[in-house]
């Protein structure tokens, strides 16, 4: 499992660890915990997954709904991300991430649009029970 140091709450890791002689020390100039406790009040070691899965709860936003030339203009700006549309639904993920794993995600469903912040590997049905919940005044 991979290591690395941030501290709790922050968006941003600090670095990732290396074990050497038995201590993790951080990849990019070597240093260990206490020695980036220093610059970094709070900082822990720990797993890269457990990191990830604050930052998405952190970065995640509800679906806000937006206009329809928006909804475009976003499409048409840069080539998306995994582009579906079926049934009633459309969806596709900006290319340009925000953090890590988090892009901005559009929607059409029921000819409303929406976007909203989440992970990028979203499926697009999780992404229509999103809007549907949000249209139905229940989300998130």
């Amino acid at each position: 499992m991979t290591k690395l140091f941030y501290v709790p709450g922050s968006t941003h890791a600090i670095d990732y660890a290396r074990e050497i002689a038995g201590q993790y020390v951080s990849v990019y100039g070597g240093r260990t915990l206490a020695e980036l406790a220093e610059e970094y009040p709070g900082v822990v070691l720990g797993d890269e997954d457990s990191f990830i899965e604050q930052q998405e709860r952190a970065l995640s936003t509800d679906p806000k709904e937006i206009t329809e030339t928006q909804f475009m203009d976003a499409l048409e700006m840069l080539p998306p991300l995994h582009w579906m549309n079926h049934g009633a639904g459309e969806s596709f993920k900006c290319p340009e991430f925000i953090a890590g794993n988090i892009t901005t995600i559009y929607a059409r469903l029921n000819g409303r649009y929406w976007s909203f912040q989440g992970v990028a590997t979203l499926p697009h049905v999780a992404i229509m029970e999103r809007i549907a919940r949000a249209e139905a005044g229940t989300a998130p």
